[in-house]
């Protein structure tokens, strides 16, 4: 499996990505804390019902809705530091050990040999598995012989005992049934490393695997614990810890995620080279959480355990999109979007909001509030600022769209929750369509490469174009710079023999804004897909000019895919679907839309990089 660099873990970290959740509002260290429901914590409060719709993963664009810089172990969620979590760590495992893979077949050893007999042992037929030598597995096929002979009761003195070529070590019992179930060395735990062993109570049993364990006691059973778990488990005392014994084992939840119950509390993980995590949760916050709906709430999974605040007094879990904080006097509060950006930006609960006292509410139709100890915070709902996020504005960026939008609805006789509802879930579509592109070109690199221009790393980075390539063809590329990951788009504006003698004009960057980039000296774009226009030679000449204009102009560079409809085609910035589709619109007399999905498609404002490689206009080369 490759491996990701961190860098490229924040750059791809739409992860699957979004909660979209009715009724619901947008906006982890061996502590002890509320490890357990105990006299401490207050009654669970009643589940909030505010009426925002959506919540958006903060990874998506690598900071939260206000942009505001974020670093720490939460940054690739796009949540600012809380006070008592620095130095935490989210992910404490090595990616081989995120989804360990058993044996791909394993059978019993047939008539094994009772001693050795050279070049007639198993081992001489079979290849040993990587990490057993020879005579490991020999001594396990005479082991196997010796289990299996009646006649040799001083070597089975344990009962319900077996090996598993090519270890020659014992597990028995309950532990073996549950190893069995499961597929033994074909399962994720792989091989035995130890025989049975006693835990330090004296009671529990457990057995030790290449990739995890099984532990066992009276009054729990036998269950399976992976290396992941084991490492939630490990830094809060393994059984002797709040967290007791496992009662299950792990419970897959959908998109690589697992939770594992224990008699004390439960671990979730995330078991993905994306954004992996390993978290437990307890008492009164799980309880909350579980109120709100767990994982299909907006808060999304626990992606830190139970930490202390910094005065003893709080406690508080990080999720995925926002943050459950417990004290005595004011329970256990939920934190989301919008409001966590403002609350964090002012300094957490040792702002001079505190702890927050109440859940969030809807304040009309398109705004929130929640009430502190000291004070209250409001902003827009989660739609408005999860479609601000989508395309990484600021506070006064999400405004501006705002009325813009709100405008634009009105003057097409569109319902404006409905528009809002509508670009959101496009530009959602819009990201992961990205997403999935990236993953697709990482998986087909072997190698992975550096590109200062697009601030990633492991993608296959090339100029665009080939020699069918026309002046007027577009191309969409992945996006992988670290903030809005849309897909990339540009307009081919000279042809050549090579990639290298062709010649593009672009909006690239903020820092660049729209330039003409030859080949040969550019760096290049990620998975490039290359596009014929169905139109005529004059339009593709005109859409060549307009392009080439904007580059000699030195226009700058925008965010505002939500507006690329809006206003005239002559503008002084660009996105870079904006000035392609602008291009062509203008050369065609407003035409030709090369954004429109299908013909007649429903007026919309935005067109997204993904909807110019889709159109009905352009065709793929």
């Amino acid at each position: 499996m490759k491996v990701f660099s961190r860098k490229i873990l924040a750059v791809i970290s739409t992860s699957l990505l979004f909660s979209v959740t009715p009724g619901v509002a947008v906006a982890q260290s061996s502590f002890s804390g509320s490890s357990a429901p105990d006299d401490l914590q207050s009654a669970v409060e009643p589940s909030e019902t505010s009426g925002s719709a959506t919540n958006i993963d903060a990874s998506i664009t690598g900071a939260t809705s206000a942009q505001q810089e974020v670093d720490g172990p939460f940054a690739q969620w796009g949540i600012p530091t809380p006070p008592g979590a620095e130095g935490y760590e989210v992910n404490q495992v090595a990616e081989e050990d995120l989804n360990p893979q058993g044996l791909e077949e394993w059978h019993p050893t047939a008539d094994p040999n009772k001693e050795i007999v050279p070049g007639q042992m198993r081992s001489d037929r079979e290849k040993v598995p990587a990490g057993v030598d020879k005579a490991e597995a020999d001594k396990a096929e005479i082991r196997e012989a010796q289990l299996a002979d009646p006649n040799t009761p001083t070597l089975n003195a344990r009962p319900g005992c077996g090996v598993y070529w090519p270890t020659s070590f014992e597990v028995c019992g309950l532990i073996k049934e549950k190893y069995d179930s499961i597929g033994g060395p074909t399962s994720f735990l792989l091989l035995p490393k130890s025989n049975e062993l006693t835990n330090p109570d004296g009671v529990g049993k457990r057995s030790e695997f290449i990739n995890g364990f099984i532990y066992w006691h009276p009054k729990t059973g036998a269950h399976t614990v992976s290396l992941p778990v084991s490492k939630v488990w490990q830094r809060h005392g393994w059984e002797k810890g709040f967290l007791g014994y496992p009662t299950t084992s792990d419970i897959p939840q959908g998109n690589a995620w697992y939770k594992q119950d224990f008699q004390g509390g439960h671990v979730y993980t995330h078991n993905s080279p994306v954004l992996p995590s390993q978290a437990s949760i307890q008492g009164a916050i799980y309880d909350k959480w579980q109120s709100m709906g767990a994982h299909n709430s907006g808060l999304g999974y626990p992606i830190s355990d139970e930490l202390t605040t910094p005065d003893g007094i709080g406690r508080y879990n990080v999720f995925e999109h926002g943050m459950i904080y417990w004290t005595p006097k004011t329970g256990a509060q939920a934190v989301h979007e919008p409001i966590l950006s403002k609350w964090s930006k002012a300094g957490y609960e040792r702002s001079s909001y505190g702890y927050p006292a109440a859940p969030q509410e809807n304040v009309g139709e398109w705004h929130v509030r929640q009430r502190f100890e000291r004070g209250e915070i409001s902003s827009f709902n989660g739609t408005i600022a999860s479609l601000a996020k989508s395309f990484g504005l600021d506070d006064q960026g999400m405004q501006e769209m705002f009325d813009v939008l709100m405008k634009d609805f009105a003057e097409h006789g569109i319902d404006s929750k409905t528009g809002f509802e509508n670009l959101l879930a496009r530009s959602l579509e819009s990201l992961k369509f990205n997403h999935s592109n990236l993953l697709t070109a990482l998986a087909e690199v072997p190698v992975l490469q550096s590109n200062s221009d697009n601030e990633a790393a492991g993608c296959n980075y090339i100029p665009p174009g080939n020699s069918n390539t026309l002046a007027g063809d577009v191309f969409y590329s992945v996006a992988t710079t670290y903030t809005y990951n849309h897909g990339h788009n540009g307009i081919f504006v000279k042809e050549g023999a090579t990639a290298k003698e062709i010649e593009t004009v672009e909006a690239v960057n903020p820092e660049r804004g729209v330039q003409r980039l030859l080949g040969s000296t550019r760096e290049g774009v990620c998975a490039p897909r290359l596009l014929h226009v169905k139109t005529d030679a004059n339009t593709r000449a005109g859409a060549v000019a307009f392009a080439r204009k904007q580059a000699s102009e030195g226009k700058g560079y925008n965010k505002k895919f939500f507006v690329t409809r809006i206003g005239p085609l002559e503008q002084n910035s660009y996105n870079c679907s904006q000035l392609v589709w602008a291009a062509y619109k203008k050369a065609s007399g407003g035409g030709l839309d090369i954004g429109e999905k299908y013909p007649y498609e429903p007026y919309q404002p935005a067109v997204m990089p993904s909807d110019i490689l889709k159109s009905h206009n352009t065709y793929e080369y």
